[in-house]
């Protein structure tokens, strides 16, 4: 496969392990597996194999005479409104831009964006994400209402006569535009 040796394998692993200074691999009696040092070393790698992948791509699209440009955008199933509005945009401004949107819940996403598999993510971000070393920008923010129903006592209460007295304020929902951020 690699037309290497086990030994030659295992003499260079051992050399990659001394010059960097951590080990790599943890041995086993069924073999290897990767330590937590090489895992971030994985990772690392596996950015630098999508950023070759992406300059090929690039490379090829700019002999054909394209415009060089691709953005990879991981959405979440909450923010598609966001994303398809802003992508509409950006398509006005840079017609040759070539997307890939791939949309998943937010804590595949984000390792994802860590492994350098996408590029930007959208979508709501809270607890121990906000702790990853990563840039965050709020879009917008979404109102948060505490609705119940009146008590019995009070009689039914019907939407229409919770707006006329101005304590439902039906339209000024269904019509606000919930972006506040301008692409």
């Amino acid at each position: 496969m690699m037309n290497i040796s086990q030994p030659a394998l295992s003499k260079w692993l051992s050399q990659l392990e001394d010059e960097i200074g951590i080990t790599l691999f943890e041995r086993h009696s069924k073999g290897l597996r990767p330590s937590e040092g090489g895992k971030l070393l994985l990772q690392h790698a596996q950015r630098l194999i999508n950023d070759l992948e992406r300059s090929q791509y690039e490379i090829a699209r700019f002999k054909q005479g394209g415009l060089v440009g691709s953005l990879k955008i991981g959405c979440s199933p909450v923010a598609t409104d966001c994303v398809s509005q802003a992508i509409l945009s950006l398509l006005n401004e840079m017609p040759t831009l070539h997307l890939n949107i791939e949309e998943k819940v937010m804590t595949p996403l984000l390792h994802d964006l860590l492994a350098g598999q996408v590029d930007v993510v959208v979508g709501r971000v809270g607890g121990r994400a906000l702790q990853l070393p990563l840039n965050y920008q709020v879009l917008y923010t979404e109102p948060v209402c505490f609705v119940a129903r009146p008590p019995p006592s009070a009689g039914r209460a019907s939407a229409d006569r919770l707006e006329r007295s101005g304590t439902l304020a039906v339209d000024s929902l269904a019509n606000r535009h919930p972006y506040s951020h301008q692409y």
